[in-house]
């Protein structure tokens, strides 16, 4: 080989070295780049980020002759929409790291009607904005439960939700209920300032308790007494506050023990039949589908329906070859191809293209359906504004007592974390919520009775920063304290009550065990007669006195006796024990989580979103 044959085969090894260690080919310096932002039901792997991979292998070029290439970024539909706004009106990112988008993928266009309003200009071309796939909302339960409301035959809307939620009877007044339902009907509702699902529903509420489209809704509208009343009636019958659809899954996945009633997309109903949604089983997180069937129920008042639009935003970073490019990147997501992918993962298609599975009944669908919609895309941005000002107003208020543990495990890094979240807690809770706070270590070390939150706020804030790390564990006995002080405290008999649990370790001191505290039964579905659940119990004794492990173990319900029901949530840290966290969610229709010191003040700041 000569020297200049030597030369060229290693820059071109070079080259292939270069490609491998970045991951994809090397660019040339004139490619036009497409940043695209898109919401996480559009990041699943099967969609845009497989589509952009596809899209890039053509080779297609702007009429100029550049390549192009498309570059995806999964973000939430709020942080898209806020992160435009500060980039054009305050003319810095909230999050430098993300590079300028060119186009923009919220779950719905009201989102896109919010950047125009904030910005003051046409951001977004709204009449020209192309739709990649839509998908509907409704309310999702449990085939049997809806076949005894009367589906299919009979039309079934919000209204009747609200009805048998609030009739004594509750479940009773169906002679085909089950028992295992519980005489209580439940509804899970995910939180409008963090859930673009939630926040669509509630825009259409507001429409139509005021009996107007979205578009004729005006602040006036929304500050009418009679039109509060209707949500608050509405919201009323919510048990559980979940901040998004994707961690309302785990909770569908419980069952009838956790709720009856989730408002969720098609697409998210699909996945769960699909076994394509991650799912907390034990203290597991895998994909696994629902055992249980389940149907979409369209309400009879009216379904809104989520765009996932490909909006190209007009801002000085976009080029005209970068608007180009994104026009011919939007046109192949709207290719056959494409949209049949989006159909398989559980989505309508934005073109003509007929459909199927699993578009269907056997997948829990109508095709036929919505007979009856409401559009809250292009809803007056005025009067979405002071729909999302109302929530604390029209939402069900809660009674919270928030247990820390000060055992000498968590000192350092873990307690300042912990602090961290609970005040980022207590700041973001609604102003109507009651909330109180104790600490343990060996025992319960400080306490801050249930107040309102308006009240308490500095007295928990101080308590929080008070707390110092040392002794063992009483766990039990400082969550049997923190259901006791929520269960006593005064408020409206319906209102949502619940302790939250932070802890890094097992339990190793206290009187109470965890068998004082809830009722479990063994896979067999025998109730167990011991199990305190401390350091070193590996086992559990079921009735007739067998052995069972404590993997295999279920939550039951509490042990002790309340006027009201108390759910315990619970944060374990690092090496907490997260089976014993599981039975104690499960326990009482709850949830659980487990949580690095990173990440332990983001976490504890979510958990807030249940009250």
């Amino acid at each position: 080989m000569n020297r200049k044959a030597l030369l060229a085969a290693i820059v071109g090894g070079w080259i292939v070295a270069l490609a491998l260690v970045f991951g994809s080919p090397l660019i040339r310096s004139d490619t036009v780049v497409v940043t695209h932002w898109a919401n996480g039901h559009m990041m699943r792997p099967a969609l845009l980020p497989a589509f952009a991979e596809k899209f890039n292998r053509t080779g297609v070029t702007t009429r100029s002759g550049k390549p192009m290439t498309v570059r995806m970024v999964g973000l939430d539909s709020g942080v898209e929409a806020d992160e435009v706004i500060a980039r054009l009106s305050d003319g810095a990112p909230i999050d430098p790291k993300l590079a300028d988008p060119t186009i923009i993928t919220p779950s719905a266009d009201h989102w896109l009607t919010r950047v125009n309003h904030r910005v003051g200009q046409t951001v977004i071309d709204l009449d020209r904005t192309r739709t990649i796939a839509t998908t509907w909302i409704g309310i999702a339960t449990f085939r049997e439960m809806a076949e005894c409301l009367g589906w299919p035959r009979r039309e079934i809307g919000f209204a009747d939700i609200v009805a048998l939620r609030s009739d004594p009877r509750g479940w009773r007044a169906y002679p085909c209920a089950k028992a295992e339902w519980g005489k209580r009907p439940l509804v899970a509702f995910t939180d409008p300032l963090t859930s673009t699902t939630g926040r669509s529903v509630l825009f259409s509420l507001y429409a139509i308790a005021a009996g107007k489209t979205p578009e004729q809704l005006t602040a006036a509208d929304v500050a009418n007494p009679d039109v509060q009343d209707y949500v608050r009636r509405f919201q009323g019958a919510v048990d559980h506050y979940v901040a998004g659809t994707l961690p309302l899954n785990s909770q569908i996945f419980q069952g009838p023990r956790y709720g009856h009633f989730f408002f969720i997309p098609e697409d998210n109903l699909v996945h769960l039949y699909q076994g394509k949604e991650n799912i907390k089983v034990g203290v597991e997180t895998r994909m696994q589908p629902i055992s249980r069937p389940m149907v979409m129920i369209y309400p009879k008042e009216g379904s809104t329906q989520h765009n996932h639009s490909a909006a190209i935003v007009q801002a000085p970073w976009v080029s005209p070859d970068q608007a180009e490019a994104a026009e011919r990147w939007i046109d192949f997501l709207r290719e056959d191809a494409q949209q049949q992918a989006l159909v398989a993962e559980g989505f309508r298609p934005a073109t003509a293209m007929p459909y199927g599975d699993p578009i269907s009944v056997r997948y829990g669908l109508d095709p036929s359906r919505p007979t009856v919609k409401v559009n809250s895309d292009r809803i007056d941005p005025v009067a979405a504004a002071a729909i999302v000002a109302s929530w604390d107003e029209v939402k069900k208020p809660g009674v919270v007592t928030f247990v820390l543990d000060v055992s000498g495990s968590m000192a350092g890094n873990k307690l300042a974390q912990a602090k961290a979240g609970l005040k980022r807690a207590f700041d973001e809770m609604s102003r109507r919520n009651h909330v109180g706070f104790l600490s343990f270590g060996d025992r319960i070390v400080s306490r801050v009775a249930i107040a309102p939150m308006t009240e308490n706020r500095f007295a928990l804030t101080d308590a929080v920063e008070d707390a110092r790390a040392g002794g063992g564990t009483a766990l039990y006995d400082a969550i049997r304290a923190g259901v006791e002080m929520t269960n006593a405290a005064s408020g409206d008999p319906d209102t949502i009550r619940g302790v939250v649990v932070l802890t890094d370790g097992m339990a190793n001191a206290g009187r109470t065990g965890l068998d004082g505290l809830i009722q479990m039964t063994s896979r067999n579905e025998l109730p167990i007669q011991i199990f305190r659940g401390f350091a070193g119990d590996s086992e559990a004794q079921e009735e007739g006195g067998r052995r069972v492990d404590r993997a295999s173990l279920n939550g039951k319900g509490l042990a002790l006796q309340t006027r009201h029901p108390v759910l315990i949530f619970f944060i374990g840290i690092g090496e907490a024990d997260l089976e014993v966290g599981r039975l104690i969610a499960e326990a009482t229709g709850a949830t659980f989580h487990g949580a690095t010191e990173k990440d332990l003040a983001a976490v504890i700041g979510q958990f807030g979103k249940y009250f």
